[in-house]
């Protein structure tokens, strides 16, 4: 058992994508299975759109997540509060917009659905998925950018991803089409 901890722990050390992708792997069941659990109109618990959930978390956002990070400390060299500010906000007009089409295209077509459904979710969700997420990361990201340190920034991140990623699924199954009919 030593071995095979140590053995992640020399992974994490040379490939740090590998960081972020495991705790996504967690993070992403875990958080739809919150949603799950706490959706009244659900009738049964569907452990296969948890495994999509997983499979998205881990080997899409966790290593474009990484890539981001990383691009932002290129991009904005300053490590002070101003510049964990500027990062913060250029995150939330060019990453934020293209996790959420992510988010919607590659879950919509795990299910099944096609191209045009998913172009359809992302026109409906995408606008407003980015007006909650504009009025939360930007505060968790200055923090994670002027404090946090590099290596810990996508593990950092993840913590808050696991609210945020249990409100995506909620939006995932929000169904515009009956929310603007009662409107």
């Amino acid at each position: 058992m030593a071995h095979r901890a140590r053995w992640i722990q020399e992974a994490m050390v040379r490939y740090p994508v590998t960081r972020g992708m495991l705790t996504y792997s967690l993070l992403f069941p875990a958080s739809n299975s919150t949603q799950q659990l706490l959706d009244p109109n659900r009738d049964r618990f569907n452990l296969l759109e948890v495994l999509r959930f997983g499979l998205f978390g881990t080997f899409v956002l966790a290593p474009s997540l990484y890539c981001w990070v990383r691009l932002a400390n290129v991009l904005v060299k300053m490590d002070s509060l101003k510049g964990a500010v500027v990062k913060a906000c250029i995150e939330q007009f060019t990453w934020a917009p293209v996790a959420y089409m992510q988010f919607y295209v590659c879950i919509n077509l795990m299910e099944g659905k096609t191209w045009e459904q998913c172009k359809l979710q992302c026109r409906t969700k995408i606008p407003e998925t980015w007006k909650v997420g504009v009025c939360v990361w930007p505060l968790v990201q200055t923090v994670n950018f002027w404090i946090v340190p590099m290596r810990h920034r996508v593990s950092f991140v993840a913590f808050f991803s696991y609210l945020w990623n249990t409100f995506l699924s909620y939006m995932h199954h929000k169904n515009p089409t009956v929310e603007a009919a009662h409107q």
